[in-house]
This record gives structure tokens, C-alpha cells and sequence, in this order.
């Protein structure tokens, strides 16, 4: 029979153990937080007490324990259960206001919980004296006191104020505690009522159990929101975070640390040694302050969720984490400093901005702070720098939809023709008033945005209409830039076939230009892409030669039929000797290779006399013509040409 009755606890025991062994050696041991060793601290405590009551029922019903022994035992027991309730519902409170800075709650649901528990051990303390709850009659018979079935009044009334404090917080209570909020009350009111009319079953382990079972589901054993890599949480989780923060009318501070050149990493030293410093990283930045969360946010960048504190503190907050990620990270015997950079958003809690707006201002100091390798802090500067672009970014959709576009092209002089053979096409844009907009703001601005692809096509479409019309040579070819996002799509090749195909241009005529700096991402895939397009018969060009990323090998290893020399190398052309020798000597080199060489920039008369004797291919440049409209293009060559 006694057997029977503790098979309840049998099998909560064994449910706890599963718990504890899945969570600390699976989940929980990467780093210990103090909400971490709360929920062990209940799983280990809920055990013991289920194992103390198991103990208490074989000696109650053995007459080798004497009822005095007893008594200490079904004390102990009682007096683990009322801590086991306590702890729980204080890992209930932690969760329900982990969202919210303010510890104000937290604290009152501390000395509520010590109240509570001083008055329980008070009355067991009594009992050993009274026997309210619980005594031994002259047999060593387990009797219950009067008050004894009160005993359940503990976590009821634990379970009020938990209620209670949601109500008050639940704007900042996540979805995860609104799903236990939702299921917890109804099960463990049944649990008590169970235990009330039906006093002969043990339902406190089992109680204990379900209650540590629907915690673990609902909060620790959701890997879906964790990075598996370093085991902070992801970029999802981050969303989340911050739309709570805002709901309750947070103050916070965003700091975001990006380490750059990851990649080089990987490749000198192996994908392990990567992953071990995004460990590292993510470790130090988890544990670094008390009241911050850790997200990776990206693959190389990680934010911290901070409450803002005063100008001074959120400085030495940066300050902080900058001297850190200067001192170098240790790997084994590897000492790695790579170089980083970081953003700080500071926002104080208003009813205006939303948790979409705040993460575009973040996204947006991020990519700044990238483009810089240094510190930025976002500003009402930053603000309208950002604001601007927005707009532009508007406009070059509406443009797009309107088809307000216009490819411009600039002639390129044949030397050896002394005629212009062909032309670069650049795209021009006037906004909604015919004002310019500045290709210098509206490329970059299309190229953060995702929409440089858009412009792609519709220089293409135009770039082959004119090509198809019969206006110009059927020798002539034009050219058009190519930015890295469109080079790695890998669409790009056949969206460029199906264009020549429809408009029946011969694929010779059209030449694509790329800045070898785009090599340096995946030079492989690149590589792949460019040799696709050759293969169509597209002329592939090298686009400013000499601007710091020149590499000999990539002529050597890229289909490239001509190199355009930047104008950095000839503007001193003929004043500076050695800027010309040097270009005779590359002229010399890239005609051996088989390469055409285009000189562009060229704005004096003296400078393209000296290329041509140099023997450049092409001149591009302002003494020859500037970029224009199609008609005054056409009308350019017809007149030049004749």
C-alpha cells in the first residue's frame, strides 16, 4: 500500500532529475546568471523535499524510528516544501520582471515571500510544541493537526500576489511568462483542491514537479532563441526585448560591438578557433553587467540591453567594453585582437517611438560604425543624416515606379581610331521638382537600402534600347558599374542574357566594369560570376586600377579584357616623371598580357597628348566630353565622329 501511495513521488523524482540533468549539462553550465542557479537552486531543492517525504513515509509507518525522530523528519520535510514553494515563486517573480529595470516589485515580492515563509516556519515551530499541523499519538501513529490542510494556504497565497504583480507588469511581460501566467494558477489549484478532499494522496512532489516541468518548457529549453554558437540569445530575441522595453516606457541604452575581419579568422586559423572567440566574446559581454542582456545580433556583431543610467555611467559603460576588446582575447595558446568597432544608442522613454524605429536608428549607427572601424554614438546629427537618407532612399523607389531614371553616357577617344568607340553609362536622377540629386547620395543610399539591383536593370534596359536602335555604330559598345551586391546575385548572368536576347544585342557590345575591392568578399564566387558573363561574349573591365587594392594576380586570374588606370596615377602626367614612366611600364605590361588599358580622368590637353605617346588604348576624361543625355550624346558622335 505504501508503495502505491509514493509512486506519485517516485515518478516526480525521476522528472526532476531528467530536468536537472538535461539543463545543467545540456543548457546551464556554459555560464551560471543568477536566474540560472534560482531555477537549479528549485530543481535540487523540489528533489530533496520529494525525497525527505519519501523518507518520512517509510519511517511513519515503521515502529525501529521513534516518534520524537519522526517528528524532526516530517519537521524538516515540512519545512523544505515551504522553501521549495518560496524559491519557486521567486524564479516566478525574477521571470515576470526580468523586462522591468525598475526592482521597485521585485523587492516588495521579496519581503512578501520572506513574510510569508517567517510565518510559516513560525507555525511549524509551534507545532513541535502543540501539534497544529502535524503530531505523533501514543502509538507513533502520523495524525494531522486543525490546521493542517491550511498549510496549502502558503503557496495560495504565494500564487495571489504573483497574479497581482502580472496585472501590474503586464505590459512588460514577455510572451513566454504570459503562456505560464495563462496555465500555472488553474493546475496548481487543482493540485491543492486534489490534496484537500483527498488527503490520503501525496500531491506535494507531484506538484512541485509539474510546476519546475511547465518553467523548464516555457523558458529554459527553448534553443529556437538562442544562438547555438555562443548560447546568448539571437537576434529574434532582441525584437522582442526591445518592444517590451518600450511598452513599459523604458529607458535603455544599446551598445553594439561588431568584430571585424572574422573572416581572416576563420581562414588562417581554422573555423574552431572562430567559433571559440564568439564564444569568448559573447561570455564576457553575458556576465559584464548585472542588469544587461547579451544578444547576437548578426554574425560578427553582438548588443547589449542596458537600463540608461546617467551621461557619466553610460560612458564608462563603452569605455568599459572598449579596453576589454583592446586587450587581446586568449585562445589557447593564441592571443587574438581583432580589430572591432562599436554603437551606442541612448533612448529615453517617450510614447512616439517604436521598437521598428529604434532598431533602424541602431541598424543605421551600426553600418556607420563599420564603414569607420570607430565608436559612434547616435545623435540628433546621425539623426538627420539618417533621416536624409530615408528620404532619398523614398525617392529612389517612387523614381524606380515612375521610371524618372535617365542614363547619361560619357564618350571614350579611341587612340587608335581617333574617333569615340564607345561610351560608360551613368545614371542620373532629378527628384519630383527636376532638382539633380547628387549620384554621390543616391548610389550609396540605393546600395544600403537593397535597391542598387533595381537601378541594375534599369540601366541595362536603357543601356540595350539604344544599343538595338540603330542610332549609333554597330561597333560602338557601351558600359555600366557594376556594385558588389549585384555582382553576388547570382541571377545576374542570366538576367543579363535575357536582356541581350531581348533586344538582339550583340553581347561584344556591352562591356561590364568592377572595382577589384569587390574581389576581396568571395573571390571564388566572383570569379565564377565573371567567367559566366565572358563566357557570353560581355567584355569584363577592371575598374580603377591603382586606388590601393591593386593586385596583379587578379588580371592574371579574372576574365578581364581591359584596365582602366584611376585617375590617381595620371593627373601628374607630364609634369611628374615618374607617374609617367610608371604608366609606360604598366602600359607595357598589360599590353603583353593581351589587355586593353583605358587612362581615365584625363582633363588637360598636355596629359592625353603624353598617353597617346604612351601608348594608352583609350582616354576618358572631361577634355574629351563630359557625361550627357542620350539625344546630346548621339548628336556628340554624330558630330565628332564625321
Amino acid at each position: 500500500m505504501l508503495k502505491g501511495v509514493l509512486m506519485g513521488e517516485y515518478l516526480s523524482l525521476m522528472m526532476l532529475v531528467v530536468i536537472f540533468t538535461r539543463y545543467y549539462f545540456y543548457e546551464g553550465r556554459r555560464y551560471l546568471t543568477n536566474k540560472k542557479k534560482i531555477f537549479l537552486g528549485c530543481l535540487l531543492s523540489a528533489a530533496f523535499s520529494i525525497t525527505l517525504n519519501i523518507i518520512c513515509e517509510a519511517t511513519n509507518s515503521s515502529s525501529a524510528v521513534s516518534s520524537g525522530h519522526s517528528m524532526m523528519l516530517n519537521t524538516g520535510y515540512f519545512l523544505f516544501i515551504g522553501f521549495t514553494c518560496t524559491l519557486i515563486a521567486l524564479f516566478l517573480f525574477w521571470l515576470m520582471l526580468e523586462h522591468v529595470y525598475d526592482k521597485h516589485c521585485l523587492r516588495n515580492a521579496i519581503i512578501m515571500l520572506s513574510i510569508v515563509l517567517g510565518v510559516y516556519c513560525t507555525l511549524l515551530t509551534i507545532n513541535l510544541f502543540n501539534g497544529i499541523l502535524f503530531y505523533f499519538d501514543d502509538t507513533g501513529a502520523y495524525c494531522r493537526g486543525p490546521l493542517n490542510r491550511h498549510v496549502f494556504l502558503m503557496p495560495l497565497i504565494q500564487l495571489i500576489f504573483l497574479f497581482v504583480c502580472y496585472i501590474r507588469n503586464r505590459k512588460s511581460v514577455g510572451r513566454s511568462m504570459k503562456y505560464v501566467m495563462a496555465v500555472l494558477p488553474p493546475i496548481v489549484v487543482l493540485l491543492i483542491l486534489a490534496a484537500v478532499v483527498f488527503p490520503n494522496l501525496l500531491l506535494n512532489g507531484v506538484l512541485c514537479s509539474f510546476v519546475c516541468l511547465i518553467l523548464y518548457l516555457s523558458f529554459q529549453s527553448n534553443a529556437g532563441n538562442r544562438d547555438p554558437i555562443t548560447g546568448v540569445r539571437d537576434s529574434s530575441s532582441f525584437v522582442a526585448e526591445l518592444k517590451l522595453r518600450l511598452r513599459s516606457k523604458q529607458s535603455i541604452q544599446i551598445i553594439s560591438v561588431t568584430l571585424m575581419s572574422y573572416s581572416e579568422i576563420n581562414l588562417k586559423y581554422g573555423q574552431r578557433i572562430g567559433d571559440a572567440l564568439l564564444y569568448e566574446v559573447a561570455t564576457y559581454l553575458e556576465t559584464l553587467f548585472q542588469q544587461g542582456s547579451a544578444f547576437r545580433t548578426s554574425n560578427t556583431t553582438f548588443s547589449l540591453i542596458l537600463p540608461l543610467g546617467t551621461p557619466e555611467e553610460n560612458l564608462s559603460r563603452l569605455t568599459a567594453i572598449q579596453q576589454r576588446f583592446q586587450t587581446p582575447w586568449s585562445l589557447g595558446e593564441l592571443q587574438l585582437s581583432p580589430p572591432f568597432c562599436m554603437a551606442d544608442l541612448c533612448y529615453s522613454a517617450d510614447n512616439t517611438t517604436t521598437a521598428e524605429e529604434l532598431m533602424e536608428q541602431l541598424n543605421y549607427t551600426v553600418t556607420k560604425s563599420k564603414k569607420t572601424g570607430a565608436l559612434i554614438r547616435f545623435s540628433d546629427t546621425i539623426r538627420l543624416e539618417m533621416l536624409e537618407k530615408k528620404t532619398i532612399q523614398e525617392l529612389i523607389q517612387r523614381s524606380i515606379l515612375e521610371h524618372r531614371f535617365r542614363v547619361w553616357y560619357q564618350p571614350i577617344y579611341c587612340c587608335t581610331s581617333n574617333q569615340f568607340c564607345s561610351a560608360e553609362a551613368l545614371l542620373r536622377l532629378n527628384d519630383e521638382h527636376g532638382t539633380p540629386i547628387s549620384p554621390n547620395l543616391f548610389i550609396p543610399a540605393a546600395e544600403e537600402s537593397g535597391l542598387i539591383c533595381d537601378l541594375t536593370w534599369v540601366v541595362l534596359e536603357q543601356i540595350c534600347q539604344l544599343l538595338s536602335s540603330g542610332d549609333i555604330p554597330e561597333t560602338f559598345a557601351v558600359s555600366l558599374n557594376l556594385s558588389m551586391q549585384q555582382l553576388f546575385d547570382p541571377e545576374l548572368p542570366q538576367k543579363f542574357k535575357a536582356y541581350l536576347n531581348r533586344y538582339d544585342v550583340d553581347p561584344s557590345r556591352l562591356k561590364v566594369e568592377i572595382t577589384e575591392r569587390l574581389l576581396l568578399d568571395d573571390a571564388q564566387f566572383a570569379r565564377q560570376q565573371l567567367m559566366t558573363l565572358a563566357s557570353y561574349g560581355i567584355q569584363i573591365f577592371m575598374d580603377d586600377f591603382g586606388t590601393g587594392y591593386s593586385n596583379l594576380s587578379n588580371v592574371l586570374n579574372y576574365p578581364f579584357t581591359s584596365i582602366k588606370l584611376d585617375r590617381s596615377l595620371i593627373q601628374n602626367i607630364p609634369h611628374d616623371e615618374s607617374a609617367e614612366l610608371m604608366v609606360r611600364t604598366m602600359l607595357m605590361m598589360f599590353h603583353g598580357l593581351n589587355k586593353t588599358v583605358v587612362a581615365e580622368g584625363v582633363e588637360q590637353f598636355e596629359t592625353a597628348q603624353h598617353l597617346k605617346a604612351c601608348g594608352a588604348d583609350m582616354i576618358q576624361g572631361f577634355y574629351y566630353a563630359r557625361p550627357m543625355p542620350k539625344s546630346d550624346f548621339l548628336q556628340f558622335l554624330s558630330d565628332k565622329n564625321r
